[in-house]
């Protein structure tokens, strides 16, 4: 896993088998959560995407959860969020976390593979 500082927080790239995943790593301005966003690509034309497929995302975060998609519509990009408590933060319990929202990025990629 590699990090470097980003505008806000900091970008990880992590690699798992063939995927190398980038995740921006955040605190809250409370300092009360540690979010992590993945980029999941653009979507040029989100009237385009078929109700089908984004009632399949919503389908899946039950199966993710406390991970959860966003549209960006001001950026029309497609985003994997997650949020945890900023409490009795260990350094293993952030990988375990990092490595589970980076397992939830693969195992939806075929529900989000109409982004670019």
């Amino acid at each position: 896993m590699s990090q470097r500082a980003f505008t806000k927080g900091y970008l990880i790239a992590l690699k798992q088998d063939t995927w190398t995943i980038n995740i921006q790593v955040v605190m809250s301005s409370d300092k009360n959560k540690i979010g992590m966003n993945a980029n999941l690509g653009a979507v040029s034309d989100p009237d385009a995407i078929t109700a089908a497929q984004w009632r399949n995302l919503l389908i899946i975060h039950g199966d993710i959860d406390p991970s959860s998609f966003y549209f960006a519509k001001d950026q029309k990009k497609l985003y994997l969020h997650r949020a945890i408590d900023n409490r009795a933060v260990t350094s293993a319990l952030l990988r375990k976390d990092i490595e589970n929202f980076a397992g939830n990025v693969r195992s939806t990629a075929d529900a989000w593979n109409f982004t670019k």
